[in-house]
């Protein structure tokens, strides 16, 4: 009975070390990984409170809000400007870098 738990143990190790070997293998196949796969850039980040925050992130051209806590939970919304009766073309030519600008046209201030 003894010697079945030794087989069965080194060969229990071989598989492993096999498995190991080919993923090593095919990891070094497959080359080094791309640079700069899916590109996004953090704007800016806040916390809200201790366990809750929120982070403009910008992705594609495009803007997004997006609310996390430490739990892990997300929440998203892309970021529009508003229609205004009374836009100023002037003013599109500096965007503001203001993180509750953002937060008021997304309608959370």
């Amino acid at each position: 009975m003894d010697a079945i738990r030794w087989v069965t143990l080194v060969l229990l190790f071989a598989g492993l070390l096999a498995a190991w070997y080919w993923s090593k293998r095919q990891a070094k196949l497959a080359g080094p990984a791309k640079p700069g796969g899916a590109g996004f850039k953090v704007a800016q980040k806040r916390w809200l409170d201790q366990k809750t925050g929120v982070a403009l992130v910008e992705a594609e051209g495009q803007s997004f809000l997006l609310a996390y806590t430490v739990g892990g939970g997300v929440s998203w919304q892309p970021v529009t400007k508003k229609s205004d009766p009374a836009h100023r073309p002037e003013m599109d030519a500096a965007p503001a870098d203001d993180f509750e600008t953002f937060l008021s046209e997304a309608g959370l201030r």
